[in-house]
């Protein structure tokens, strides 16, 4: 009887996940931008990841021999030099070659874009959960904190933020873009986890004397996932966006790490004209990865929040 009963409930969860695969499968083809946003996003993260075989490939092309790493060589010969086959996609401005730079690039773009959204994300799911579960006189005083961040446009609060701990580096680039990110993840996390803790088990658990954390551990956080991926998938791209911004204005990544905002700085823009690829390909890079989180971001909305399904 209870080989039946599993046989029952394999076939039952066979049929419920193709089910889901097939549902999954024609929401993406409905949304086909979701889908290319996915393929640019795992592109990025491929070169990211081989950013090392494309610098030992660029410096053979060009013949360097030297043993400080490509992407930080200088050459006279390769200043505002337009694309060639030694140098892909051309030279900067202090003969340093642009392709590794904007390989590089994707690097420190996508390692401040993760470490944000996986980092204020984590940070404001917890303040969220924990505000929703609690209420009361917690909730009311997170709430307004939460007001207050919300009041400051968040490239300003970031340059804010960075001008208070006087440091440039990847880490203070990373907290100061962390920290205007926080009130929106926290409000959305907080009005999934304000229906969750109404439900009828959250309650059943508290009568029978569950503990707070094992209510918010095991039932409160894992129901009120679906949005906090979503925000989190959509935050990437701004990231991304309020990094490079940073690293434009002088006030992000610090030279001479490659940074897609530092190579757009007013110092290029002074070279457009002679040398017009300098902006042109780190901007189409720039572009493309806000684009494909943005979009990805917007078809895995359709795909976990079941109100969306039906309006496609």
């Amino acid at each position: 009887m209870a080989a039946q009963e599993e046989t029952v409930a394999e076939i039952v969860g066979g049929r419920a996940q193709k089910s889901f695969l097939k549902a999954n499968w024609i929401l993406w083809k409905r949304r086909p931008l979701g889908l290319m946003g996915l393929i640019i996003c795992t592109l990025m993260l491929l070169t990211a990841a081989t950013a090392e075989l494309w610098q030992v490939i660029a410096a053979n092309a060009s013949g360097y021999e030297g043993e400080q790493p490509y992407k930080y060589a200088l050459s006279a010969y390769a200043q505002l030099v337009p694309p060639n086959g030694e140098h892909f996609l051309g030279g900067d401005r202090y003969g340093r070659d642009a392709f590794t730079r904007i390989v590089f690039g994707a690097q420190i773009s996508l390692y401040v874009g993760f470490a944000v959204a996986l980092g204020a994300g984590s940070i404001a799911g917890l303040l969220g959960v924990m505000s929703a579960y609690y209420g009361g006189k917690i909730d009311l005083i997170g709430q307004r904190l939460v007001d207050i961040l919300q009041a400051f446009p968040g490239l300003i609060l970031a340059m804010a933020i960075v001008a208070i701990l006087q440091t440039f580096s990847i880490e203070a680039t990373i907290v100061a873009i962390s920290v205007p990110t926080l009130p929106r993840m926290v409000r959305v996390v907080r009005s999934q986890a304000l229906s969750v803790v109404r439900t009828d088990y959250v309650l059943a658990g508290r009568t029978i004397g569950a503990t707070d954390w094992r209510l918010i551990l095991r039932y409160i956080i894992p129901n009120s996932m679906a949005p906090w991926i979503i925000v989190v998938t959509g935050q990437l791209g701004s990231a991304i966006t309020t990094e490079a911004s940073l690293s434009f204005l002088g006030l992000g990544v610090p030279e001479p790490h490659p940074s897609w905002g530092g190579m757009l700085n007013a110092n290029a823009l002074d070279y457009a004209e002679l040398a017009p690829h300098i902006i042109i390909y780190p901007g189409i890079a720039l572009s493309l990865a806000v684009f494909g989180f943005n979009v990805f971001g917007d078809a895995l909305r359709d795909v976990l929040d079941p109100r969306m399904k039906g309006t496609r």
